[in-house]
């Protein structure tokens, strides 16, 4: 049973000039309304909406469960009966999809645990039960496992056996390659869901310093669809959520409501160890964004700890001022911004460099399915990763020459 939330406003998005659309999702984007929520939200509904723009922005933010589920209660939306058989539909087989993505979850966790692989359920059904007390009411696109890297080769080995499938056909040595650069695997089951083995929450090159033992020995259990599991502690999930949200540029809103979900729901959470661990992963300012966002945009508490690191951080409001504007234009980041971007997240400039260097030199199967070089001359596929950066380098460039002569004429 999920504890009671405390009050959630949408006061601090007043000052964002937002669509009645947009406005109306992020009201949405949490299990509990409270009654000034749902005020704004009949006001909201009362206006000329832009059904279609409503419905591809939910699902494009992976709100269509939350939306649904308050529009057909508190809320009450009187939307157009097409637009409502939408909903209704998108709902339904959500639901069904997530008691067989449950299913299927177990399976794997039972089939690896047989063969001495110790796993954790990682976001997907477990997310959504635990945090919003019905897996109906968050969409889950694939199955996330977390495992220590040792035992990825083995896992991988016994779920193909199984009849899974792995797209990416790599040999031994560029397996192990992949294990220690990049961090998660993907497969197909045999009805085509995807599962992703996951040993890390960025890849190596990110340079964000989170020992897998530092959640691994603090796991806890939990109970989902009647079944007991391991699961992250929520801490630790704190750290994992924000880590994977601002990696991403928080360009989906369901990642935000899940740290607000998490936040309103764990009034207890140890902060001083989140922070903690942050500053020595690198990660400090991710939390922090984390943090910011889903107070400015879901009304989500802010803890008083946090007062003093985000008055150093003074970048974050910076950065949660342009994640901010972009959500409201709908503007999709260039390549060049989203890396200067990812640059600003770091705290450390030792940890921009490491990121840079790794990033530069760290090859991938893109590399690998170019060339295929024997084991002995695997190291010349850092210079075609060096070669491949200096021609994107060079055509950005050119574009952006290019864009600056038009405009001077």
């Amino acid at each position: 049973m999920v504890p009671a939330r405390p009050a959630r406003h949408t006061s601090q998005i007043a000052e964002l000039q937002l669509s009645p659309e947009l406005e109306l999702l992020l009201t949405c984007a949490r299990r509990d309304l409270s009654a000034e929520s749902v005020q704004r939200a009949r006001e909201l509904r009362d206006q000329p909406l832009d059904w279609d723009r409503l419905i591809e922005q939910a699902q494009l933010h992976g709100l269509l469960p939350l939306l649904h589920w308050h529009g057909t209660r508190s809320i009450a939306l009187d939307c157009p009966q097409e637009i409502g058989q939408r909903l209704e539909d998108r709902f339904r087989a959500n639901v069904a999809r997530s008691l067989l993505m449950a299913q299927e979850l177990f399976k794997i966790v039972e089939l690896l645990g047989s063969c001495g692989i110790p796993v954790v359920p990682f976001k997907g059904p477990v997310l959504a039960e635990s945090l919003y007390g019905d897996a109906a009411l968050r969409e889950c696109v694939d199955l996330d496992i977390l495992l220590r890297a040792r035992d990825v080769p083995e896992a991988i080995r016994v779920l193909v056996s199984a009849g899974y499938d792995a797209p990416k056909k790599l040999d031994a040595n560029q397996q192990n390659a992949f294990v220690a650069t990049q961090y998660e695997y993907p497969l197909l089951t045999p009805v085509g869901t995807l599962v992703e083995l996951q040993w890390r929450i960025v890849p190596r090159y990110f340079s964000l310093a989170l020992p897998e033992e530092l959640y691994w020995s603090r796991l806890e259990s939990l109970t989902i669809c009647g079944r007991e599991t391991k699961s992250l502690s929520c801490e630790d999930l704190l750290l994992l959520l924000s880590f994977h949200g601002s990696k991403h540029g928080w360009e989906r809103l369901i990642w935000l409501a899940d740290v607000g979900e998490l936040v309103a729901s764990k009034p207890h959470l140890d902060w001083v160890y989140v922070l903690e661990q942050a500053r020595r992963a690198g990660g400090l300012r991710m939390v922090l964004l984390a943090a910011l966002l889903a107070n400015r945009l879901l009304g989500t508490p802010m803890p008083s700890v946090l007062g003093q690191p985000l008055a150093r951080e003074r970048t974050v409001a910076r950065i949660a001022n342009s994640v901010c504007r972009n959500l409201v234009s709908g503007e999709e980041p260039s390549y060049t911004k989203s890396q200067l971007y990812l640059l600003s997240l770091r705290e450390r400039w030792q940890d921009r460099l490491g990121y840079v260097v790794r990033f530069t030199c760290t090859a991938t199967p893109k590399e690998w399915e170019l060339i295929g070089f024997p084991p002995h001359l695997s190291f010349l596929y850092v210079f075609l990763r060096l070669l491949r950066g200096l021609r994107k380098a060079l055509s950005l460039a050119r574009n952006t020459a290019a864009r600056v002569m038009e405009g001077k004429v």
